[in-house]
């Protein structure tokens, strides 16, 4: 599947509901069941070797606004329903960068890229 919003892009293994919070703000909800999440960085720092792990997330929870010229969303990561069981969440500028959510035999790959980059069902890992 893949959503297109406000310059905001995300291609999913997995269902992406989009719930409108108000006039200008959006959730979007990605349920994995309960998987193992390998975070891949575009452009991390050096002494990051791989990846950031995330165990047991029931779902992603991408919010976001359509206001023209905010291009910034907070990713948060959920242990049960409801933004209160976030465990872990980072904000991104996503005018430059698109999110992939893969879905693998046992957890879930998510990659941040930038846009000039293709999106691709198996993933570098350097």
């Amino acid at each position: 599947m893949i959503y297109e919003k406000s310059n905001l892009k995300v291609i999913s293994d997995f269902e992406v509901r989009q719930i409108q919070k108000n006039e200008y703000d959006l959730d979007l909800i990605i349920p994995i069941n309960f998987s193992c999440v390998n975070l891949y960085l575009c452009n991390p720092p050096k002494y990051m070797v791989s990846r950031v792990q995330f165990p047991s997330v029931k779902s992603i929870l991408i919010r976001f606004c359509t206001i023209e010229d905010n291009n910034i969303c907070t990713v948060h990561f959920l242990n049960d329903s409801g933004i209160h069981s976030t465990m872990a969440n980072f904000e991104m500028d996503y005018k430059e960068t698109y999110i992939e959510v893969r879905a693998r035999e046992f957890f879930v790959d998510m990659k941040v890229s930038g846009k000039e980059s293709s999106p691709s069902k198996k993933f570098t890992i350097r």
